[in-house]
């Protein structure tokens, strides 16, 4: 009886010495759309956007800090809240049907039965902000239509955050993305004739 109120006594002081559970310190972001400045004419298209690719560096939870030519940094509780690729295809989706009213967004993978009149693929070869808070975007894209090429150009975006501040450079990497919907926005009017 001494032996089991000693080990119940233990537990307990143990139990306080470990103190209170911490709050979670974790931060979770998002990319947001691109919205139109200007509605230019309806473009009443279908438009699918995938695959995206990532590098697997950046095919992680954890956000990235570029601190040189060969060296990079995982914030410890600053995370994506969806895997980064669909992210950046679920935001490129959303800003392109703003960008293009009337136009309607495909998610990738589509069936044959469903294939968009457009598909943009993205090749993403960097994303990410360096230590002064800049995002670089470097990536190739590609319009196709019904699978043949219409477009493809390589972009380097150069954005920088507004403050020192995990949210700052997450609405940098927006606005980066923002400014290459709107360049895949234009070469899509130009392939529609509108």
């Amino acid at each position: 009886m001494r032996r089991g109120g000693l080990a119940i006594i233990l537990g307990l002081g143990l139990g306080a010495c470990l103190g209170a559970p911490q709050p979670d310190a974790s931060a979770f972001f998002l990319l947001s759309p691109a919205q139109a400045e200007t509605a230019g004419g309806p473009v009443p298209v279908r438009i699918g956007v995938g695959p995206v690719t990532l590098p697997g560096y950046l095919d992680r939870p954890q956000l990235v800090t570029r601190l040189g030519d060969h060296q990079i940094a995982l914030a410890e509780n600053d995370r994506w809240a969806e895997p980064l690729g669909d992210n950046v295809a679920r935001t490129l989706g959303a800003s392109l049907a703003s960008l293009l009213p009337g136009s309607t967004s495909v998610p990738y993978p589509w069936y044959a039965s469903d294939a968009p009149d457009y598909s943009v693929d993205l090749a993403v070869r960097q994303f990410e902000a360096d230590t002064a808070g800049v995002v670089v975007l470097d990536a190739t894209w590609t319009l196709r239509r019904g699978g043949a090429h219409v477009d493809a150009r390589a972009v380097r975006i150069e954005e920088p955050a507004v403050a020192p501040d995990r949210g700052a450079a997450v609405a940098a990497h927006s606005r980066a993305l923002a400014a290459l919907s709107r360049e895949v926005a234009t070469a899509v009017r130009r392939a529609a004739g509108r």
